[in-house]
């Protein structure tokens, strides 16, 4: 909530200042008859004769406007550095006319696509505010205070935030008007954030500022106009190098996510490092070579310029204000790492956008009528990086690795069974091509001729009519990347093994799912923020066909507003990639483990995959999901989304305002330090191939575990996982020490399964969630026990008996009646739960893992199980 409150005192004080600086001199009124001169610093003329007039002010005689006797600089004790300058507003500071390199050379780290360096050069010398706008100067011309920091309390000295374009723009008009200069922006269809229209914008001050409006400008062009206003975006960059060409203005970057903190960022910004998640009063920091304070840090900055991928060069540029976003420079205090602080980094918001860490500084051009300094920046060398060699990945365990043995062994006779039974059950049932038919999302002769994926969906009801199948969603299908990334995984593992075509066709549809859900997050072909992924996307309905078979899917009873408490399903009107479609967004840690234990298999694919086609299509969705993964990194390890209007965030419960558990590692950081450690090394190691300092001992952090189980079972899953995904990953990565002591902790988490020792021991899914875990387990290298081996083999064995009797694997079969019917079968059969179908999967990534490892007991035959012309 804003607070709103008035300081009669600061009023009077600054309506003083207005009247001293409006008038352009200062408050030196002596220039009487006396003689000498009765200035010390300011000598126009030896006996302060008639042509000296009135221009007798203290410090510098280069007033405003200048008088006729004035057309030099007559004082020899000028500053070296204010040689024909304007004296600037009170709290603002000279930026000279100039030209400079916008963007980022090639090898700088963290840089992105939209960063292309461009020569820029701004013709006209202006002035910009030192400090972002204070809360206190705010709240006094405007009359409120929309800021969500300090949480409690007044601190009149921090930034303002949680300000709209538009309340930028109305406060520029403000300082126009306090300080005599003509306004520069005209206001129509004013709406307020409370959705009251009104005809004058400061009438929002009660209503909670402005939320709309028509904005056209009272000048020619926005360099022209008289009066305070936002900078462009090539002002604004130009202004926080100060003519630098390094990633800060201060130094080149050296960690670009949150942690480790970068030393140079250190001494200018408060970023996610440094800020513990709040703003802070402007000017702590140490300024840069135009003493601008904080053009780095604590609150982003709106400025003029809608945002275009590709900005424009030349003299004074500025982009069209009818784009969707606008452009919002220089990083804050939370959420964004290194990377987003340097100087060519760009970020966008919605002009209605309000967040508790974007705020705004003004600038004014300065008058034309004498010639100003004209500043060359040095041209930053654009010099191509040179890319690492690729890293072989690793074939085998780094280490030796044992435990006791417990149990008995399973005999010859008994793995050759299994292994038959298994092997037999997906011969018979058909499953890959039954997973071929039922993954869906996009077709690839759809007449809108959209990128075509397949998905595992959720949620959705299976009906057969008259030869034709219809997928019918209703549902969120909230975590389907937990279904689909299992099947990735092994899909990966049978096509490594195989190079079978039809193995390689399922796995190029389903990587291009991936990629479909970053896509499905663009809101403009010229979105920057890509690295964001929705949890389901609803394209529009299409008909197709596959292996014979017709195939409708329909999207409409899904496309519905639903604010849940764990996501939202919104339209994305603009989607560049699809159409009109509805997307459900905030992405939840529920599926993050899934998603990210695709990596190291994905990697093996991209790597040795038999078939071009495929190993891009693999290379592709690592592409996208490091891209993922760093961002959570770079947004000290949140997981961002998108709103209904592209706003990039991090989701804010709304009953507290507190960050969103579902999509935070850090949340209960306070409380177990290292709980969440293994889901901080796995995203590192993704995104950045390196832990970036997390060291997370065994992994298996049991207060943090005991706490998150007592309110749901299913958090075992998730904590379990992102143990496994980060055992996984730094194998990959060839962190050996530690992937070893990841591996005791996987033995200590399997030994206090198997005992059902937990808080949640008697649910009826622990016996077999242990069944599946050791299997996943031992695809990273944990050598199983006989009794381990058993629990595998007894409860794989009543899945493959629960699984083959289900009527629905070919319900075009004539077999099947028109009517309804369940789209997978049920893990819930007459003994009680078994293996989902995707975690009975898991026997391939087993057996075709690197990792695997020689000590542990035998339960499968691998060589059958890779082999389908032995099934």
């Amino acid at each position: 909530m804003g607070k709103f409150r008035l300081d009669f005192r600061l009023i009077l004080a600054l309506f003083a200042a207005v009247l001293a600086i409006g008038c352009g001199c200062g408050d030196d009124d002596d220039d009487d008859a006396a003689a000498p001169d009765d200035d010390a610093a300011d000598d126009d003329t030896i006996d302060d004769d008639t042509d000296d007039d009135s221009d007798d002010d203290t410090g510098d005689d280069d007033t405003w406007p200048p008088l006729p006797d004035d057309d030099a600089d007559d004082d020899a004790d000028d500053d070296a550095d204010d040689d024909d300058t304007y004296p600037t507003t009170e709290g603002f500071e000279y930026i000279p006319a100039g030209s400079f390199s916008m963007g980022s050379p090639s090898n700088e780290s963290g840089r992105n696509a939209n960063e292309m360096l461009h020569d820029v050069t701004i013709t006209r010398h202006f002035e910009m505010m030192a400090t972002e706008v204070r809360q206190e100067l705010f709240d006094t011309l405007l009359g409120f205070n929309p800021s969500h920091f300090p949480l409690v309390g007044d601190s009149p000295d921090r930034p303002v935030d949680g300000v709209t374009w538009f309340d930028a723009l109305l406060f520029a008009n403000a300082m126009s008007i306090a300080h005599d200069f003509d306004p520069c922006f005209v206001f129509a269809n004013v709406v307020c954030e409370d959705d009251t229209p009104v005809t004058d914008p400061t009438d929002c001050a009660g209503h909670g500022g402005v939320a709309a409006a028509d904005v056209s400008l009272d000048a020619a062009t926005i360099y022209e106009c008289e009066g305070f206003r936002l900078p462009t975006e090539a002002e604004w960059e130009y202004a926080a190098r100060a003519g630098s060409t390094t990633a800060f203005y201060n130094g080149d970057i050296t960690h670009t996510a949150c942690l480790p903190l970068d030393p140079n960022l250190e001494a200018i910004a408060w970023y996610c490092a440094n800020s513990n998640n709040y703003t802070h009063p402007v000017g702590g920091k140490l300024p840069n070579d135009w003493d601008l304070f904080d053009m780095l840090g604590n609150v982003k900055e709106w400025t003029w310029d809608g945002y275009s991928t590709d900005p424009a060069d030349g003299d004074d540029p500025a982009e069209s204000i009818e784009d969707h976003f606008r452009s919002v420079r220089g990083g804050s205090a939370r959420w964004d790492g290194a990377l987003r602080l340097r100087a060519a980094h760009r970020q966008v918001h919605t002009p209605d956008r309000r967040d508790r860490f974007v705020g705004f500084r003004l600038v004014r051009t300065l008058p034309p009528d004498k010639s100003a300094k004209f500043f060359a920046a040095p041209r930053a060398n654009d010099v191509a990086p040179i890319p690492a060699p690729p890293r072989a990945l690793p074939t085998t365990l780094p280490f030796a690795y044992t435990r006791p043995d417990v149990g008995t062994p399973l005999t010859e006779q008994e793995i050759d069974d299994f292994t038959a039974a298994v092997t037999g059950f997906l011969a018979d049932v058909d499953y890959f091509d039954w997973m071929r038919r039922l993954a869906h999302g996009m077709a690839a002769d759809n007449v809108m001729d959209s990128p075509d994926y397949k998905l595992h969906l959720q949620d959705f009801g299976a009906s057969k009519s008259g030869g034709v199948v219809t997928y019918a969603h209703t549902g969120a299908s909230d975590n389907l990347m937990i279904q689909t990334g299992k099947i990735i995984n092994n899909v990966s593992a049978l096509y490594l093994a195989t190079g079978d075509d039809e193995i390689g066709e399922l796995l190029i549809d389903l990587c291009k799912g991936v990629q479909a859900l970053f896509w499905g997050m663009a809101h403009d072909e010229e979105d920057p923020e890509t690295t964001i992924m929705v949890r389901t996307l609803f394209p529009f309905n299409h008909s197709y066909e596959v292996d014979g078979r017709d195939i409708t899917v329909n999207y409409d009873g899904a496309k519905h507003y639903s604010y849940d408490w764990n996501a939202h399903t919104v339209p994305n009107a603009t989607n560049p990639y699809y159409g009109p479609i509805w997307v459900r967004n905030w992405r939840s840690k529920d599926d993050v483990p899934h998603i990210f234990r695709t990596v190291p298999m994905l990697s093996y694919v991209a790597q040795d995959g038999e078939d071009t086609d495929v190993r891009d299509a693999a290379e592709d969705a690592l592409a996208a999901l490091r891209g993922f993964a760093k961002d959570i990194t770079d947004s000290g390890y949140h997981i961002r989304t998108k709103d209904e209007w592209g706003n990039a965030e991090v989701p804010i419960n709304p009953d507290n305002g507190l960050v969103a558990d579902l999509a935070s590692f850090v949340l209960f950081d306070p409380l177990a330090p290292n709980g969440e450690c293994d889901a901080k090394l796995s995203a590192a190691l993704i995104g950045y191939d390196d832990p970036m300092g997390n060291d997370c001992n065994d992994g298996a952090e049991l207060i943090y575990e005991t706490v998150a189980t007592l309110q749901h079972y299913y958090n075992y899953a998730i904590i379990r996982y992102f143990h496994l995904s980060a055992l996984g990953l730094a194998l990959v990565a060839g962190e050996d020490d530690a992937a070893e002591e990841l591996m005791d902790g996987m033995a200590y988490r399997v030994d206090r399964m198997m005992n059902h020792q937990g808080s949640q021991s008697d649910d009826p899914a622990w016996d077999v969630d242990t069944a599946s875990y050791c299997v996943a387990a031992a695809s990273y290298g944990l050598p199983l026990t006989s009794a381990e081996a058993q629990q595998v083999v007894d409860f794989y064995t009543k899945a493959v008996d629960l699984y083959e009797d289900w009527d629905y694997w070919d319900p075009w079969d004539g077999s099947v009646a028109d009517g309804p019917f369940p789209y997978e079968p049920s893990r819930n059969g007459p003994d009680g739960l078994v293996p989902p179908h995707e975690e009975f999967l898991y026997l391939f990534e087993y057996c075709q893992s690197p990792f695997r490892n020689d000590a542990g007991a035998d339960f499968i035959d691998c060589d059958v199980l890779l082999d389908p012309s032995q099934w």
